[in-house]
């Protein structure tokens, strides 16, 4: 099913609702950029206003990022929101040829 959204300039677009798997990377790139930044779950669970339990679903997959909390959590990580939802092959810097 394609849910028909309006973008961030007010135009309509279409985009697929996310997966059950997708949530699970989008949990997974969560727990790694906090890894990377070297927070202990409970430090970013803080910062997110959200129990140290649910930030542990959330990079699970169990429990969905909601766009508040995605807005935070880029924030606290200092990453634009899209690395955070992005999968990761088009996230991938790509090496150009000389």
């Amino acid at each position: 099913m394609i849910a028909d959204l309006k973008g961030h300039d007010g135009r309509h677009s279409t985009s697929a609702p996310l997966l059950e798997s997708d949530w699970q990377r989008v949990g997974t790139t969560l727990r790694t950029l906090r890894e990377l930044r070297g927070l202990p779950p409970a430090t970013l669970a803080d910062h997110l206003g959200i129990s140290r339990a649910y930030l542990c679903n959330i990079e699970a997959g169990r429990k969905r990022l909601t766009n508040i909390l995605l807005a935070r959590a880029a924030s606290v990580l200092n990453v634009p929101q899209i690395a955070i939802m992005r999968p990761n092959s088009a996230s991938a810097p790509k090496a150009r040829a000389s």
